[in-house]
């Protein structure tokens, strides 16, 4: 992926990015979004981890959000938080009716092995998890209200 498309391509997030304190912990904002989903791909939970990793499984979807104008700076941030964990890909996502191209952090599948067989629920995350959640990054110390 070059720097180039990167810049001009919007984030699809279907883990701990979707909440907002946590996607304006890493890049120091809240971008717009608007909810999406990708068809092809499956949630799971990363085995002993409260994130999840989406990995490509055909007759699954998963629903997320579209973050649109990332800045370069902002996708390096995005990068160093992910690390080497993930890759990212470009992805085709629906998104207010329309296929649009992202990029998303997705499992290689020769990680495959880290992922539990069981389905990362966002509402469990928001409800157990997201107090707790240690991000790898300098994080906010308080969460925002939207986020509770």
């Amino acid at each position: 992926m070059t720097d180039k498309s990167r810049r001009v391509m919007p984030l699809f997030a279907y883990g701990t990015l979707m909440f907002p304190a946590i996607i304006k912990s890493v890049i120091g904002r809240i971008p717009h979004c608007r909810p999406a989903v990708i068809e092809g791909y499956r949630r799971l939970e990363v085995a002993g981890e409260s994130f999840p990793g989406l990995i490509k499984e055909n007759d699954h979807k998963v629903g997320g959000l579209l973050y649109l104008e990332i800045s370069e700076d902002e996708w390096e941030r995005l990068t160093a938080f992910e690390d080497d964990f993930y890759e990212l890909v470009e992805v085709t996502v629906l998104c207010s009716g329309a296929d649009m191209l992202a990029l998303a952090y997705v499992v290689p599948p020769s990680r495959k092995s880290v992922l539990s067989e069981k389905t990362w629920n966002p509402e469990f995350f928001r409800a157990n998890q997201l107090l707790h959640f240690s991000i790898r990054q300098p994080a906010v110390d308080r969460l925002e209200e939207e986020d509770r």
